[in-house]
C-alpha cells in the first residue's frame, strides 16, 4: 500500500464541473487564476483535461468532434491545497458545423481570452503527429499579439502514438511555432502530465514543486 508521501503535491484530489456559459454574459466571475485549454475539434482536448483532473468521465468525451458548443468551467484542487479554474474552450476546425456556428463560437472565444484579467495560460493542443495548422497559428499569434496577462503553452497530444526514435525531431519541428513553451502528453499512459502540471502552476503564479 502506498503512503501518502508517495502521493504528489500536484496531484488533483477534488475536481467538479460548475458552470458553462454560450454567450460571454453568461461566464462566472473572475476568482481564482484560470487555465484555458482550446484546440481542433479531434485534437484529444476532453481526454486531457479528464486525465489532468484524474478523473475518467468528468469532462464529456465523444467519439463525434466538435461536440463542446460552449466554454466549460471547472474547479479543481491539488493535494497541496493549490486551487484553479480549468477551461475548456469549444473545439475549433469542424467543418460540418455551420458557418454561423462556428463565427458565434470565434466571437465567444474572443470575447473570453480578451476580459479574463485572472487568465494566466492558454494551452493549445495539437496533435503530435499533425503539427500546428493553420487555425492554431492564427490563435497563438491573437494571443500573442494583444499582449494578454496569459502565456500560451503548446500542448503536444498523443506522444505515445509516435514512435520514441522519431519524437525528439517531431518535437523540434512544433517548437518553432511558441516561444519555447512546450509540453509532449498522453491522456492514454499519463506522460508527460506532471510536467504539463508543473509548467501550468508556474503559469498561474503557483509556487513551484
Amino acid at each position: 500500500m502506498s503512503n501518502k508521501a508517495d502521493k504528489p503535491p500536484w496531484g488533483i484530489v477534488e475536481a467538479k464541473f460548475f458552470a458553462a456559459a454560450q454567450r460571454y454574459e453568461q461566464v462566472p466571475p473572475q476568482l481564482g487564476a484560470e487555465l484555458a485549454f482550446a484546440g481542433r475539434s479531434n485534437v484529444g482536448k476532453s481526454s486531457l483535461l479528464n486525465a489532468l483532473m484524474s478523473r475518467k468521465r468528468l469532462v464529456r468525451t465523444s467519439s463525434t468532434p466538435g461536440c463542446t458548443r460552449q466554454i466549460n468551467f471547472f474547479q479543481a484542487r491539488a493535494r497541496d491545497g493549490a486551487e484553479f479554474r480549468l477551461i475548456d474552450l469549444p473545439g475549433y476546425g469542424y467543418a460540418k458545423r455551420s458557418k454561423t456556428e462556428r463565427n458565434q463560437w470565434a466571437q465567444l472565444v474572443e470575447a473570453y481570452l480578451t476580459q479574463r484579467d485572472v487568465l494566466r495560460t492558454v494551452a493549445v493542443l495539437v496533435d503530435a503527429r499533425r503539427g500546428v495548422g493553420d487555425v492554431d497559428q492564427q490563435l497563438i499569434e491573437f494571443v500573442e499579439s494583444r499582449k494578454l496577462p496569459a502565456q500560451v503553452i503548446l500542448v503536444a497530444t498523443k506522444i505515445d502514438r509516435i514512435q520514441k526514435s522519431k519524437r525528439k525531431a517531431a518535437l523540434a519541428k512544433l517548437k518553432v511555432a511558441t516561444k519555447g513553451h512546450l509540453v509532449a502528453v498522453s491522456a492514454s499512459n499519463g506522460d508527460g502530465i506532471e510536467q504539463l502540471w508543473r509548467t501550468l502552476r508556474r503559469a498561474a503564479s503557483v509556487a513551484p514543486l
